[in-house]
């Protein structure tokens, strides 16, 4: 979403209930952890390495879809394709 803002990024995801998939983890990380501590939540957010092989990507997206549920995502941060969780406190 070329020109839109990482808060504006979370927050529509949030209003259309979708896990959002993302390689900005420069600031998109900080983004996520601000949004939270504002008290808001999130549906989920995937952090993809831009070196990651595509395929690989894809691997652990259809993995993580089959064996977690959206509970599993809430509020919680993925590394893509090494599926690493992680759970900020609030």
């Amino acid at each position: 979403m070329g020109g839109v803002s990482d808060p504006e990024v979370l927050n529509q995801a949030l209003l259309e209930n979708r896990v959002l998939i993302s390689h900005e983890m420069r600031t998109m990380i900080n983004h996520f952890r601000t949004h939270l501590t504002a008290g808001k939540d999130s549906p989920g957010l995937l952090m993809v390495s831009q070196n990651a092989a595509t395929s690989e990507v894809v691997e652990a997206i259809l993995l993580l879809w089959s064996v977690t549920s959206t509970a599993d995502l809430h509020n919680r941060i993925y590394y893509l394709p090494s599926l690493v969780e992680h759970v900020f406190s609030r």
